[in-house]
């Protein structure tokens, strides 16, 4: 009895502490702690610009203008920025390289290449050049999967060995002279690479594509005419992969210098770095408009930065800023189109749109590479923006229906106006975002501390660039991950959308889950773990029910919903379901047994029982008060 007593003030303890903490998520003001400023913190990575879940601008560090940034995925975004002052060019954005040009590309950067392969061993010196592989097989790589994979594989690989052998065909090696050369590659699970017989590399499993400049000794190898880059995969499990290449550096940018980071500040809704390029300061600011409170701008596939120089000296330069964005190394080779329409000029790659006001602003594309420059010399604006947006092709489907983002509900709207209408306000927009990053600043140290800040604020345009919005057949706001509607990850999101008091996001969050309960279809006493995979809700994908968990969750997440409004209305909408898990719950906590060890330790399904039927409690005495 004794034992049985302590452990339930060990589980009370705990519920007094977790409440301690959401309380500390509620708090607004402490007259007595010191307000930081922001520009100490420094996140070891965070989302850029949240534009789509496809299309997130992500950075590590400070490293802006030290490497490209990086997409979700972990696919480069290559933009390369650039300020020329007097002539002389900085590079605020962008990688070393600049920029790279294939000599033998990967399957994802083109529509295959043909290379002989063998599952058995070839016997030895396969990897030379000499070797005669005439009669191998011959196939498109990559290989791998051919469908329903992540990587565009044209041979299939279904053995644990694979032996590639691919010809690259070198016209004139004078042009290597000078450039860095790099192999790229991606394998699952292990790799060596060799070039003429001669070792490049090896290592392990990578489903991103990575990137490995060639020696000097290994560049020398290569001769005119025929070359063999030798690959040997081998695959310990599951689906196997393998893609290879060769790429040179591309000295378009030569000249350019890599600017002075002076400052970096992280915020809720933007990033603002500040570089020293000679004589010139330059300030540039990513922003996330969509991350505002404006209900109208939630979901928006639009993300802009603004640039801005000033001298202190008081002398005049003449400025130019450029960006460069290689398309094909995004989309493959894809038609570019471009146009002008009220005062902005459009690019436009694939599903990518880039603009910029049309005066001043000079446009070209070469390589499938688009630049957009703009002079900010003297007797000019000193200032200006770069618009990006990304249309999501894909529809949801739903219950039978197709559901199309909240910011085209009716199918009628074009990213292009979007664009437009962020641009014609693109000042007053941030100046909006400004106040409400300095009210957010201000909470989170005064509710924590500088740990406390930075794991906060980020958070907030991180959940945004994982997350789509959908708005269902009866008007209600559904928000998705990549795996729809996981109790898990929307549980684990509950605490940084209650610090920011978007409890419409919140509900976006249960609302496709009640919805998918209180159909006929669904007949279990708990919610489902999750409901499927974007863009199809059809069957959860999780293979465990984690009934207890999803059940706890959601009772705590509402409870913290009604908590927040001060309204039951929410819980009174989906009362009959909450009253079910409850009950459910119930059930379990009379079956299970409660013994001396390990009930904090290794069986956690007991404690989430305990907090979700506090949390349905804490409902039912809502409900009479509210």
């Amino acid at each position: 009895m004794e034992i049985r007593t302590h452990i339930r003030l060990v589980v009370a303890w705990r519920i007094i502490i977790i409440s301690g903490i959401i309380s500390l998520i509620y708090a607004c003001s402490y007259s007595d702690k010191k307000i930081s400023h922001l520009s100490g913190i420094a996140p070891s990575e965070h989302t850029l610009l949240a534009i789509t879940p496809d299309v997130s601008i992500k950075v590590i560090g400070d490293s802006l203008n030290k490497s490209y940034p990086q997409l979700r995925t972990g696919k480069v975004f290559p933009i390369t920025g650039l300020l020329r002052v007097d002539g002389k060019a900085y590079r605020f954005m962008g990688d070393d390289s600049l920029r790279i040009s294939p000599l033998a590309p990967l399957s994802e950067d083109t529509i295959g290449w043909t290379g002989k392969y063998s599952f058995l061993y070839p016997g030895k010196g396969w990897e030379l050049r000499e070797y005669d592989d005439s009669l191998w097989n011959e196939g498109n790589g990559a290989f791998g999967p051919t469908k329903g994979y992540y990587y565009p594989a044209h041979t299939l690989w279904g053995a644990e060995n694979i032996y590639v052998r691919r010809h690259v065909k070198v016209d004139n090696k004078e042009v290597l002279k000078n450039h860095k050369v790099y192999a790229r590659y991606v394998c699952d699970d292990r790799i060596k690479l060799f070039c003429n017989g001669g070792f490049l590399l090896e290592n392990g499993f990578t489903h991103l594509t990575k990137c490995q400049r060639l020696t000097d000794e290994a560049v020398s190898q290569i001769v005119d005419g025929d070359n063999i880059l030798a690959a040997y995969c081998r695959n310990t499990g599951g689906a196997g992969l393998l893609d290879f290449g060769l790429y040179i550096e591309n000295k378009t940018y030569a000249d350019a210098e890599p600017a002075t980071l002076k400052e970096m500040e992280v915020q809720a809704t933007q990033t603002q770095f500040i570089f020293q390029c000679g004589d010139v300061e330059l300030q540039i600011d990513f922003v996330s408009p969509s991350l505002s409170e404006r209900w109208d701008m939630t979901g928006w596939p639009v993300g802009f930065l603004t640039y801005q120089v000033r001298t202190a000296s008081g002398k005049e330069h003449t400025v130019e800023v450029l960006f460069d964005v290689d398309t094909e190394w995004m989309f493959g080779k894809r038609k570019i189109d471009s146009w002008v329409d009220k005062d902005w000029r459009f690019v436009k790659s694939d599903s990518l749109y880039l603009a910029m006001a049309a005066d001043e602003t000079s446009f070209s594309c070469e390589d499938n590479h688009i630049v957009l420059s703009q002079k900010l010399c003297a007797g000019n604006e000193n200032r200006g923006g770069l618009l990006l947006g990304y249309e999501e092709g894909t529809t949801f489907q739903y219950s039978g229906e197709s559901l199309r983002p909240l910011w085209n509900k009716d199918g009628t709207r074009e990213i292009k106006e979007l664009m437009m209408s962020v641009g014609n306000r693109y000042q007053d927009l941030k100046a909006e975002c400004n106040k409400l990053d300095y009210r957010w600043n201000i909470k989170a140290f005064q509710a924590g501390n500088k740990a406390f800040a930075e794991q906060m604020l980020p958070a907030y345009r991180n959940f945004i660039s994982s997350h789509r919005f959908v708005l269902s057949s009866d008007n209600k706001l559904f928000c998705f991950g990549d795996t729809l509607s996981n109790v898990r990850e929307a549980y684990g999101n509950f605490p940084m959308l209650l610090f920011f008091n978007r409890t419409d996001w919140m509900k976006g969050l249960l609302n496709p889950i009640f919805a998918y309960c209180e159909d006929i279809y669904w007949v279990k006493k708990y919610p489902p773990y999750d409901i499927g995979l974007y863009p199809i809700a059809s069957k959860q994908v999780k293979l465990e029910d984690c009934a207890v968990e999803a059940a706890a969750n959601m009772l705590m997440m509402t409870t913290a919903i009604v908590e927040a409004e001060q309204d039951f209305g929410y819980a009174d909408m989906h009362w009959k379901q909450l009253c079910l898990w409850a009950d459910y719950l119930q059930e379990r906590m009379k079956k299970m047994t409660f013994p001396s060890v390990g009930l904090l330790d290794n069986d956690d399904e007991r404690v989430k029982c305990v907090l979700g039927l506090m949390a349905y409690h804490k409902l039912v005495q809502l409900k009479g008060n509210l």
